[in-house]
């Protein structure tokens, strides 16, 4: 049985009412985030908050207001309970809705979204299950156009994904007109023999030559790489 809470090093996450635990594939897109693209932000839009932990993340790394939205209720109660809890409360705002319904006083700077991703999978048969989990919830296409609609023009929108995934989402993301492309993809590997499970996609307004890195979580002796501790020691308790 998980633990119904996750301790980071200035802020606790509550997960016991929330489908998806906090994972390490999430806490990588929140910290990679938070050192490469958060800084001298104003607005960040957080989309699919589940627990909160991506927005608390970059709160704990910037100053900005950070805008939040979840669609089950179960998680946005929960997102909202660690939010009010954290030292950033008044910088953290979430909203009980879906994406497509978000009516922005002004743009987004900065989107993060740990999306519901599996596309062909069989369903699993709790509904929150399901919603976080299955992109019936969030297709690709609404992902997209609402990103688009909702960012500002120099903003970067980052999205974690497995690998097959990734590929659905560039066929997507060529498909129609929309202003972003991708810049950066990190891929993600539990170990170096091992191969990459996921890829974090950074998206920006402007076209550039694309950038290709990796990251290995453990070493073969099964410790963390120096790498993955010096992304995110600023967070994890006990490194």
């Amino acid at each position: 049985m998980p633990n119904i809470y996750f301790q980071f090093k200035q802020f606790r996450v509550l997960q016991d009412r929330c489908a998806m635990k906090v994972s390490t594939d999430a806490c990588i897109l929140g910290a990679y985030t938070a050192q490469n693209y958060a800084q001298n932000r104003h607005s960040i839009l957080d989309i699919g908050a589940g627990t909160g932990l991506l927005s608390l993340m970059l709160a704990q790394a910037t100053q900005a207001q950070i805008t939040a939205v979840e669609i089950e209720e179960n998680a946005y109660q929960q997102a909202k309970a660690n939010f009010e809890a954290s030292r950033w409360a008044d910088r953290l705002h979430i909203f009980h809705q879906a994406i497509q319904e978000v009516i922005p006083v002004q743009d987004f700077d900065l989107l993060v979204c740990n999306p519901p991703f599996f596309v062909n999978s069989l369903k699993p048969e709790k509904e929150s299950k399901k919603l976080a989990r299955h992109t019936d919830s969030l297709p690709f296409e609404v992902l997209l156009a609402c990103a688009d609609r909702l960012a500002s023009s120099q903003a970067q929108f980052i999205v974690l994904l497995p690998i097959a995934e990734s590929e659905i989402f560039e066929n997507e993301l060529l498909k129609k007109n929309y202003s972003f492309h991708i810049t950066e993809k990190l891929f993600i590997k539990d170990k170096e023999n091992k191969k990459s499970h996921r890829v974090v996609l950074t998206l920006s307004r402007k076209n550039s030559v694309l950038l290709e890195k990796t990251l290995i979580i453990k070493d073969i002796e099964n410790n963390y790489t120096p790498e993955f501790i010096a992304l995110i020691q600023e967070y994890y308790l006990h490194l």
